[in-house]
């Protein structure tokens, strides 16, 4: 009796090739390991004894692939023996018919073949012509997912939802009704809303300082060995409207558009921040001003229109002595220090002067509750005013594009879509006024109480405050630097609006630098 060897003898040997476009396609219904496990199941009914698994995670339109390097490289090393690769798909091998040709031709030419339980790879011409209608059909299905695709993305857009990365401070979300949508992260979006807000209205005058306030925070995501911000990052984070609940993408055609998610600035802020990017700042805020300085960048000399630096002087005995002093090189003051303490105990002294009289404050205090008494009970009709200008203005809007699709004048379409972008920022504004017309949540002393306080005594915001408290006082305080003079010291100084308000109710003109000027001894 004859006994057949059930065992069925494996006279082939194959290699599997499996891609992905996406590293969220490798595990779902096509992904890596379900080719992976199609292809053996073919190799095992066709006895072939599977020696390696090459892959790729990469757009099938390209030609240079990791995976298939290593694959032709690897069937120029092994013996003349013939060898099979095997493909799940013709579409998995590649989508693109110029990129299938030339992956194929290598293959063949280190003497294997490309076999798939799915479609046959002819050698004959019939063979290869029904090859090359495959490949033009898997090309065809992968432009029609990229229209898709982008058709989605657009719409998405238009109707205002972000979808590409996520601003810092932001992440994506499932909403109720389907689809993602951005939303702030805490406390990444409170230190963005007080970095904006505090660009936006002086706190920080310049990109630098606002990169300072960033490093201080632990939370925020550091660029450098995890120390330090980028001002191209802070930069990024300042012109970035999404902050201000817009977007816009010229590339597709998206104009201004109201988004979807959950502002951290208003739209008028962010063109505060716009307009103040382009401004030269008043006290401008470098590494090297400390505690010990705090006019430091502040005062300008008069002889040379510079800022004056500051310094720690010894003496031969070893004592150290604080100066203010001009370095421009040419200056003709260059290098001539005044003392520090007199100088800001004159300061202070001139600080000191602008505290109003007890009448003149009480008045002012009645006149600023009357002012805002007035606007709240006002708000509403401005606020219908407003949308009533916002309705005009989406009517508007809706009249110029069935004037654009019904034209094909270039000039004409070029100037349908400008005024319909300015017409759509004009939009924003108005929307952005409305939300700061909204009736206040808190009442006028949880508004103003710390404003009122500061207007009360500037010198005690200056005297019990930190470096940035002291910074921000001169701010608050003066509208420009200070100009110092050797002969006559520090000249009067503009002050900013409140005060000038309340030199006005006091009936007075209050000095800001007393007659007899600031005169400093010099070294």
């Amino acid at each position: 009796m004859i006994v057949t060897n059930p065992i069925t003898v494996k006279t082939k040997r194959c290699v599997i090739y499996a891609r992905v476009s996406s590293t969220k396609q490798t595990s779902d219904g096509s992904g890596l390991s379900s080719q992976e496990r199609s292809c053996r199941e073919y190799a095992d009914r066709k006895g072939y004894d599977v020696k390696e698994v090459f892959t790729d995670v990469i757009s099938g339109r390209f030609r240079e692939r990791p995976g298939m390097n290593a694959l032709l490289g690897f069937l120029s090393t092994v013996s003349t023996e013939e060898y099979v690769v095997v493909v799940d798909d013709i579409s998995r091998f590649a989508r693109d018919v110029s990129t299938h040709g030339t992956l194929r031709d290598k293959i063949t030419a280190c003497g294997a073949k490309i076999e798939s339980p799915n479609q046959v790879f002819g050698e004959d011409a019939g063979g290869r012509f029904i090859e090359t209608i495959m490949a033009a059909i898997a090309e065809h299905g992968g432009s029609l997912n990229t229209e898709q695709s982008h058709r989605r993305t657009v719409a998405r857009l238009q109707n205002g939802y972000w979808v590409f990365h996520a601003p810092i401070g932001y992440t994506y979300q499932r909403a109720p009704g389907g689809g993602k949508v951005l939303m702030p992260t805490e406390p990444l979006a409170s230190i963005l809303k007080e970095a904006l807000e505090g660009f936006a209205d002086g706190r920080f005058q310049t990109q630098s300082e606002v990169k300072r306030f960033l490093v201080s925070k632990p939370e925020f995501p550091k660029s450098y060995r995890g120390t330090d911000v980028h001002l191209d990052k802070v930069k990024r984070v300042l012109t970035n409207m999404l902050y201000a609940g817009y977007l816009e993408f010229p590339k597709w055609g998206i104009p201004l558009t109201k988004a979807e998610h959950e502002p951290l600035i208003s739209y008028p802020t962010h063109l505060i921040i716009m307009e103040r990017l382009k401004e030269r700042s008043v006290a401008p805020a470098r590494k090297d001003i400390s505690s010990d300085f705090p006019l430091r960048g502040f005062l300008i000399c008069e002889a040379c229109n510079h800022p004056l630096t500051a310094c720690w002087a010894r003496s031969h005995t070893g004592q150290k002595y604080p100066y203010y002093l001009c370095q421009y090189r040419s200056c003709t003051e260059k290098g001539k220090s005044i003392q520090r303490d007199p100088l800001e105990a004159k300061f202070a002294e001139m600080l000191k002067t602008l505290t109003p009289s007890q009448t003149t404050f009480e008045l002012a205090e009645k006149t600023f509750r009357d002012a805002w008494d007035e606007r709240t009970s006002s708000a509403a009709n401005e606020t219908n005013r407003l949308n009533k200008k916002k309705r005009q203005i989406e009517r508007d809007v809706d009249s110029l594009l069935q004037r654009l699709v019904q034209t094909e004048n270039q000039r004409m379409i070029a100037a349908y879509e400008g005024r319909i972008s300015e017409l759509e920022q004009e939009k924003a504004i108005i929307e952005g006024e409305v939300s700061k017309l909204a009736t206040p949540h808190r009442s006028f002393e949880e508004m103003f109480e710390l404003s009122m306080k500061f207007l009360s005594s500037p010198y005690d915001m200056w005297e019990k405050g930190d470096l940035e408290v002291k910074r921000t006082a001169l701010r608050l305080v003066f509208s420009r630097p200070l100009i110092f003079s050797r002969e006559t010291g520090v000249q009067t100084g503009e002050t900013t609006f409140p005060f000038k308000a309340l030199r006005y109710l006091d009936g007075t003109e209050l000095k800001v630098v007393p007659p007899e000027r600031l005169e400093l001894p010099t070294l």
